[in-house]
């Protein structure tokens, strides 16, 4: 399954190209806590380190605000292909099912994307190119399904800057 768990800022060489967007870059502050429901107390990179499962680039950036969370992580793939083919096959794993996962496939977002609900987290995985972007809620006072609408405007917004 997709680690559920970002890339700083580098020096650009001249005439060479921007570092791609890292998690922390693609969904500031103030609009973390929009989605967190109140400002942000902490934000945490780390990455890029190898992701185990899929063998891709993994990126991460923690929002927190007490005991609530927003996860972004952005997987690299050295093609769309194989960032399609790595999301598909994990999101259809028998391990979703065990862990009482529920997944729905979401038009237009994306090249692909897809909602999971458990009974702690609300995310949303997308495929876009040769990256996999996930932005994971968890630690929320209401029923995640209210915030499936904040999640995905932040989600959409992420993904303009990849």
């Amino acid at each position: 399954m997709l680690a559920i768990i970002a890339f700083s800022l580098a020096l650009a060489v001249a005439g060479a190209p921007a570092p791609a967007p890292g998690p922390c870059d693609l969904l500031d502050k103030a609009a973390a806590g929009q989605v967190l429901g109140t400002a942000v107390s902490s934000v945490t990179p780390s990455g890029p380190d190898k992701d185990d499962e899929t063998g891709a680039s993994r990126t991460t950036c923690i929002y927190k605000a007490g005991d609530r969370m927003l996860l972004v992580m952005r997987l690299d793939f050295p093609t769309a292909a194989a960032a399609r083919d790595a999301a598909s096959e994990q999101l259809q794993g028998e391990a979703l099912t065990e862990e009482g996962t529920t997944v729905k496939e979401e038009p237009g977002i994306g090249d692909k994307a897809w909602l999971a609900h458990t009974k702690h987290a609300l995310q949303y995985i997308v495929v876009k190119g040769p990256a996999v972007l996930s932005l994971l809620l968890g630690g929320m006072p209401k029923d995640l399904s209210t915030y499936e609408s904040q999640l995905r405007t932040a989600t959409t917004a992420a993904l303009k800057k990849l």
